[in-house]
């Protein structure tokens, strides 16, 4: 086995690993029916500055959108957003977000 196949068994299994940790620790299905019996059709995951860049990294890999569309289930939409704008001293910044829709 190539060394590149390696390194992507190896990362693909330890996303899914910390993958199912973060799915169980944020209940994101309760989350959903919350925002569900607020009136919303969709639920944004954003990584907050105290996350750390590691949350960040991870919610922006795309693999982790399909994990999510995957325990969700038929009816549930997922996508990698992001929003731009402008800090306190004008300079340009995003945000990226997972966005939810059903």
């Amino acid at each position: 086995m190539a060394l590149i196949d390696e390194i992507k068994i190896t990362q693909k299994e330890s996303h899914k690993k910390w993958f199912d940790e973060w799915y169980a620790k944020i209940e994101l299905e309760n989350e959903i029916k919350k925002s569900a019996m607020k009136g919303y059709t969709y639920y944004k995951i954003y990584a907050n500055d105290e996350d750390g860049l590691d949350l960040t990294i991870r919610l922006e890999n795309r693999y982790t959108v399909d994990l999510i569309k995957e325990k969700l289930g038929k009816g549930f939409n997922a996508e990698l957003k992001e929003t731009h704008g402008e800090n306190f001293w004008g300079m340009a910044m995003y945000k990226p977000y997972i966005h939810i829709w059903w």
